[in-house]
């Protein structure tokens, strides 16, 4: 391989009602890219730590809003300065590989889909090792080895979750990754299973509590998930009372979005390795009431 480095590009969208204009607020986008740049560096140091990357902003694309990073594998020349011979086994189209199974890959282990076996699976173009992952959905998928050894670095998920952060937002409804012929799209309903996705936790339980919630924005898709904020935090759930969405779709319970409920929530909880408690909304076990964001306040 070409000692003295190499260059890809990274094509990142953002999408959403409010990037109809092709704008975005630069609050939202600096951190997403100063984020990208951690990602990569945390890749680069686990996979390929005689080597130093850099990515820059190429160009503003049309259509949504998106940029063009510019992705550089370079050797690290302090090896040469010292003597020390270095030969790079990974080019910058490798390290953009790694990344994309990085946000597969996170997506089954933010969705509580745990890996119920791996076996190795030959090299990809690079020469990187790959695995075929079996997973407790039934899904099976053939990714590089270092994809998923890159999950259990903190450092690199802690990024990773900025980068996607955008997502979470009012009126952006997707963050896509592309190169080549390879492309990964995070929803905003993905993005908040990510947001609470820790490599470092040590403890989880599960429990049920009674609160009050405002549902942003519902659907009875299948999988599909309820936007709701407890007037601190906006997440996602799931519903599980079946008995509310029959009477909803079967015409006899009206709701509106910004609708005020009265649920038992599952809630997820976990302690890190430094001992700090988490918790993230799961489902709505049971709406106990209901009522419009107009109607008279009977819940509290």
């Amino acid at each position: 391989m070409d000692n003295t480095g190499s260059t890809d590009t990274l094509y990142v969208r953002y999408d959403g009602p409010a990037m109809r204009s092709h704008e975005m607020e630069v609050k939202q986008l600096a951190p997403a890219l100063l984020a990208m740049a951690r990602a990569f560096e945390a890749l680069q140091k686990d996979v390929e730590p005689d080597a130093r990357v850099s990515l820059n902003v190429k160009a503003t694309r049309e259509g949504s809003f998106a940029v063009d990073l510019l992705v550089h594998l370079a050797n690290d020349v302090s090896g040469f300065l010292n003597g020390t011979p270095v030969n790079s086994v990974l080019n910058a189209s490798g390290l953009i590989g790694i990344f994309f199974g990085v946000i597969k890959v996170a997506k089954k282990a933010a969705n509580h889909v745990t890996v119920v076996t791996t076996k190795e699976a030959g090299t990809d173009e690079n020469g990187l090792a790959l695995v075929e992952i079996a997973f407790s959905d039934g899904t099976r998928i053939t990714e590089r080895a270092a994809s998923v050894e890159a999950l259990n670095n903190s450092e690199l998920v802690d990024a990773v979750k900025e980068a996607i952060a955008p997502a979470l937002n009012d009126g952006v409804d997707l963050v896509q990754f592309e190169s080549g012929t390879r492309s990964e799209t995070v929803n905003s309903e993905e993005a908040d299973m990510i947001s609470g996705y820790d490599p470092d936790k040590t403890e989880h339980t599960e429990d049920t509590v009674q609160i009050i919630v405002q549902a942003l924005d519902v659907s009875f898709r299948e999988n599909g998930k309820w936007r709701i904020t407890d007037g601190i935090k906006t997440q996602f759930v799931t519903l599980e009372d079946q008995d509310f969405e029959k009477r909803v779709l079967d015409g006899t319970e009206a709701m509106r979005a910004n609708d005020i409920y009265r649920v038992v929530m599952r809630v997820d909880k976990s302690l890190d390795k430094q001992h700090r408690l988490t918790t993230k909304y799961v489902s709505i076990v049971k709406v106990l009431e209901h009522r419009g964001i107009g109607d008279q306040p009977t819940l509290f």
